[in-house]
């Protein structure tokens, strides 16, 4: 899996390190989940995707977004029915559907949930894989742990681009009909999902013979060919994570 997420951009993040941003992007990431107003939340969420919009550019930014709207959706469907307690806000035939505290509960969880998604993704966006591996390697996780860690970030989008791969040989074996099309699509969708599964238990193989020949599973200590080195001084990265995670808890307590 030689999947990189890493994408080339612009930015401040691209140019603190990562052990800083790893650091900052745990405690942001925890920190969202402290009891705060919606509306902070909202400011938070606004001020993260205007950086990764101008670190990725703006299509790449609604990325993640457009991944999290199914679960969004469903959300706004359930969240305000089990919530109702507090003010109505709509209501029918004397049966109240949606109460303001319904609302403001689905708008503080879906925050939480973009803020830590976008946060995550930018990190992962914005540092190569092997300065990830370096970084939680220098926060004390084994070699073995650092590794599962990446490969699991590497998996996800291997599948995602193994499946659309499959999917477009498969969409231009169907007819040109257009409403053909769509259903030859619908299904193919098991087939298409099986043959993607497939080849990934085949790259198996190929994964645990890179993984020997980087002496995987040797009981000698881990050596590393790449260092991380943070341009300024590592102290003057981390004290900037420090000022943003400050700055984003007034945020939060402000409101």
């Amino acid at each position: 899996m030689n999947t990189n997420t890493y994408i080339v951009g612009r930015g401040f993040l691209y140019w603190l390190d990562a052990r800083a941003k790893l650091l900052l992007i745990v405690l942001l990431s925890v920190m969202v989940f402290f009891p705060s107003h919606y509306l902070a939340l909202s400011l938070l969420f606004l001020l993260i995707f205007i950086i990764v919009w101008y670190s990725v550019g703006f299509k790449q930014s609604l990325r993640p977004l457009r991944s999290l709207l199914f679960i969004i959706v469903v959300m706004a469907l359930f969240i305000p029915l089990t919530q109702r307690g507090g003010e109505p806000l709509w209501a029918v035939k004397g049966t109240v559907l949606v109460t303001r505290e319904g609302v403001a509960h689905f708008a503080t969880l879906a925050l939480r949930l973009l803020i830590v998604t976008y946060s995550c993704t930018l990190y992962i966006w914005s540092t190569p894989m092997a300065a990830i591996n370096l970084a939680l390697r220098w926060y004390g996780l084994s070699y073995k742990g650092a590794l599962t860690v990446t490969l699991a970030f590497r998996f996800i989008p291997f599948i995602g681009e193994t499946f659309v791969m499959i999917r477009d040989s498969h969409s231009l074996r169907s007819a040109s009909d257009s409403s053909q099309k769509e259903r030859l699509r619908l299904g193919d969708l098991v087939p298409t999902v099986t043959s993607a599964l497939v080849f990934a238990l085949k790259a198996i193989p190929h994964l645990a013979t890179t993984l020997e020949h980087r002496g995987f599973g040797s009981t000698l200590k881990r050596s590393s060919y790449k260092r991380l080195e943070a341009k300024g001084g590592l102290f003057i990265h981390f004290l900037l994570s420090v000022i943003i995670l400050l700055a984003t808890f007034v945020l939060l307590n402000s409101i």
